[in-house]
């Protein structure tokens, strides 16, 4: 027979948790700060990850370890909490958080100092609710960098960090409140042409431009458009153009994303499209054409059940009321390489209101992340999201439930065609 106590009114858990976050604010408003003011670029987030290690360090019971993915994601890390109170044969509840810290190059216009610490809260705040309400259950806070672009959640997944873990879920700034967000699939691409250098004056036909075939494929492009789907995004800036406007270029480079709906529709459909386009304008001007592929990052398989059970703390906690999941699901939100861990285990991945009008990767965005505003509402949204972890924690039929969402929808994704590791 369990020795665990019946769980209390989730009214008295919600004060625990609220006061529990009181007591850590000034600590967690201090971290999000250091990693604000000392921004880095995808893995190379050093600071940032013994900044968030040290702190963690101090937290008891608290483990914290490099990621099984060190070698390739050199500032990723795994911390881990264990409560093992009951009986061996109980069933051990592993609920994973995300932390991302990796900056743009403007800074944190994206506000990942705030899921920073959303992570780290939600972490050691549903630590705390273990050890006060006697519960039962493993946590795991991952810190995931090179979110921008670099997928070290894919390389995590791809290493076995995530091995274990039965639900996942984190939260991401915005100027809006979403539970079902939609997050395309993605993928980068960076091209880059090799043709001949020659006078551009005196003697051109002995060139081979290699900024020419970057042309013919930006306008192959841009015609391909037409025939994308209204949810599919092509876009792409130059690197690299030529090195003087009286030579004839012989190297070019460019970076592209491609993205869709689904990570089926990128792979079959809209990614093929773009590769074509570039491969041609390779051929259209001579050069050779050398094609590197980044991580496919996949689309949030948002779900339900834990969606739900935030949606309702949303509106107890904080009065907010969502639209239907059909008219948020309408708002794009770009792509994360969460989505590969949804694809993994059970998961979610909500958007909170910081209070700033502009979208994100913008100034205005960059200097609202600092704010105390933008601070009290991370830690407003991050009371809502420990309750899930709760429900999943102490709740049977809500763990069926989720699982058995999550599993119809790999199904589904299998008979579309869909590897569903997470990776490729």
């Amino acid at each position: 027979m369990s020795t665990t106590p019946s769980l209390p009114d989730p009214s008295e858990i919600r004060t625990s948790v609220r006061d529990f976050l009181a007591q850590l604010s000034a600590e967690l408003r201090d971290l999000s700060l250091k990693i604000y003011n000392h921004p880095e670029l995808s893995f190379q987030e050093h600071f940032a990850a013994a900044t968030i290690r040290a702190y963690l360090e101090t937290k008891a019971g608290v483990v914290v370890q490099d990621s099984k993915a060190k070698q390739e994601t050199p500032t990723a890390f795994v911390a881990t909490f264990e409560h093992l109170v009951g009986e061996e044969h109980e069933e051990l509840v592993s609920v994973g958080f995300c932390s991302e810290y990796d900056a743009l190059p403007i800074g944190h216009a994206c506000g990942h100092n705030l899921i920073c610490i959303s992570g780290v809260a939600a972490f050691l705040t549903t630590a705390f609710l273990l050890r006060r309400f006697h519960l039962r259950g493993r946590l795991t806070l991952f810190g995931t960098p090179g979110e921008e672009g670099l997928g070290g959640k894919i390389n995590m997944l791809r290493a076995g960090d995530f091995d274990g873990i039965h639900f996942a879920m984190m939260l991401h700034p915005g100027n809006i409140d979403l539970a079902y967000p939609t997050y395309l699939a993605a993928q980068s691409l960076d091209v880059e042409y090799f043709g001949r250098e020659a006078h551009a004056s005196s003697a051109p036909w002995d060139g081979v431009n290699a900024l020419d075939a970057m042309v013919c494929a930006f306008n192959a492009i841009a015609h391909v458009r037409q025939q994308l789907r209204p949810t599919d995004r092509v876009h792409g800036v130059i690197t690299n153009g030529g090195a003087a406007p009286n030579i004839i270029p012989a190297y070019t480079s460019a970076s592209m994303m491609v993205r869709a709906l689904t990570i089926g529709g990128l792979k079959e459909e809209v990614k093929p499209k773009v590769v074509a386009c570039l491969e041609g304008g390779g051929k259209a001007a001579g050069c050779e054409f050398k094609l590197t592929e980044h991580p496919t990052y996949y689309d949030v398989n948002t779900n339900p059940t834990l969606t739900s059970i935030y949606t309702s703390e949303l509106a107890t906690q904080l009065g907010i009321s969502l639209p239907s999941p059909t008219d948020q699901r309408a708002i794009s939100r770009g792509s994360t390489d969460i989505g590969n861990v949804t694809y993994a285990c059970p998961g979610i991945h909500n958007v909170f209101d910081i209070g700033c009008a502009a979208e994100i990767h913008s100034v205005e965005f960059l200097e609202h992340a600092k704010s105390e505003m933008a601070h009290e509402r991370t830690l407003q949204r991050v009371g809502c999201l420990v309750m899930v972890a709760v429900g999943v924690l102490t709740d049977k039929a809500v763990r069926d439930k989720a699982r058995k969402e999550w599993e119809e929808e790999r199904v589904r994704a299998v008979a579309r065609g869909v590897e569903v590791r997470g990776w490729e």
